[in-house]
């Protein structure tokens, strides 16, 4: 660019643009630390409740009607209990290597995003296949791929609903593979290579950080894996990840 002032306007509104993500990030930082807290806080109440509610229901001469009550209390407090926890292991800033089963893993990730799946009336579909080995890495970090390229799928679907399949499968030796497809919008050509760049984002500003797929590529190929990703428009887009048995 040859026209200074130009140039100088564009570093200007770059470097904008650089604070505002560099903010965001940091608050979403700030704002993960206090959720921490408070979901910790939040697991007290709910074992008095659940433990009340099995006090409850072994007395005797209790009504039927007043039995389903405690019942249905019991089992929602144990659900938001459930999710607590889920939400600080996925806090969790802990390295822990060791044998992890993929589709424990889907499941786990799968129950955690059940609500976000709902609220966007999506219907999530799984096909995993029980005989493949453990694999040696972090849990947290699998998690975390998992959850970024779920959760990547869920928000392209959200204003039509649709359909979202997670498979585990065996690919060549000593790997483990696991796919998300969805039949949302797909990703234009022009786009789709630029997709794990760094800050790249097609979402609405506030709505995402162009970190997600990024850090997943990252964190994929710091395990001695791979990630693909195949799409078409309208006819809705595939990751495949490859993940050695042993790493």
């Amino acid at each position: 660019m040859k026209n200074p002032a130009a140039r100088h306007n564009v570093d200007a509104i770059i470097t904008t643009d650089l604070l505002r993500q560099l903010a965001y990030n940091e608050k979403m930082a700030e704002l993960g630390k206090i959720s921490a807290g408070v979901v910790h806080e939040l697991n007290s109440p709910l074992s008095v409740i659940i433990s009340a509610a099995q006090m409850i229901m072994r007395e005797e001469g209790v009504p039927k009607a007043v039995q389903e009550m405690i019942s249905r209390i019991s089992s929602e407090a144990q659900r938001l209990s459930h999710l607590t926890k889920s939400l600080l292991n996925f806090s969790s800033h802990e390295e822990s290597i060791s044998d992890v089963d993929l589709n424990l893993t889907v499941d786990f990730v799968l129950n955690f995003l059940n609500y976000e799946a709902a609220r966007r009336g999506i219907v999530v579909l799984k096909q995993l296949d029980y005989t493949l080995p453990v694999i040696r890495l972090d849990a947290n970090l699998l998690k975390q791929i998992l959850l970024n390229i779920i959760m990547n799928a869920l928000q392209a679907m959200e204003e039509s609903g649709g359909k979202l399949l997670v498979e585990t499968s065996s690919c060549e030796a000593d790997t483990v593979c696991f796919t998300v497809a969805d039949n949302g919008p797909g990703i234009p050509a022009e786009t789709i290579s630029q997709i794990f760049n760094r800050y790249f984002t097609t979402k609405k500003p506030g709505e995402g950080t162009g970190l997600g797929l990024f850090v997943t590529k990252n964190l994929v190929e710091n395990m001695g894996g791979g990630i693909a990703v195949t799409s078409r428009i309208g006819g809705g887009t595939t990751f495949t990840v490859t993940l050695p048995v042993c790493h």
